[in-house]
């Protein structure tokens, strides 16, 4: 779902700044384009170069035509590996918690001899 949303909202700012040549999605367009790396989107409906030109950095001029939205399906995918990851180790780590917690539970309800420690009675 956030893939889908992250590309909805790529492919809202582009085609407004396609139809429409407001400054502020034009800076959205670029900020997204340099926050990805990329620039522009192969679009059946039409020629896309003149929002590429106004819209990719500098830098990115050479990669003119690379479909962002390939690019932020492989940014999304790689950061929620890692978040899987980390959720999965994290949850690992409660369960050894829980385990270890039961052990002390238990150790402590069926000792009820733990105060007298030290303490002998000879018969």
């Amino acid at each position: 779902q956030v893939e889908d949303s992250m590309m909805d909202v790529y492919d809202f700012v582009y085609e407004e700044v396609r139809r429409n040549t407001s400054s502020f999605r034009r800076h959205e367009l670029t900020a997204i384009h340099e926050a990805f790396l990329c620039c522009g989107k192969h679009s059946p409906f039409g020629d896309t170069t003149s929002v590429e030109k106004k819209t990719c950095p500098p830098s990115q001029v050479h990669n003119e035509g690379q479909d962002c939205l390939q690019e932020i399906q492989d940014f999304l995918k790689k950061h929620m590996d890692f978040v899987f990851s980390l959720l999965g180790i994290a949850i690992g780590f409660t369960v050894y918690g829980m385990i270890l917690t039961s052990f002390l539970w238990f150790s402590i309800h069926f000792s009820s001899n733990l105060y007298r420690k030290g303490k002998y009675i000879l018969r």
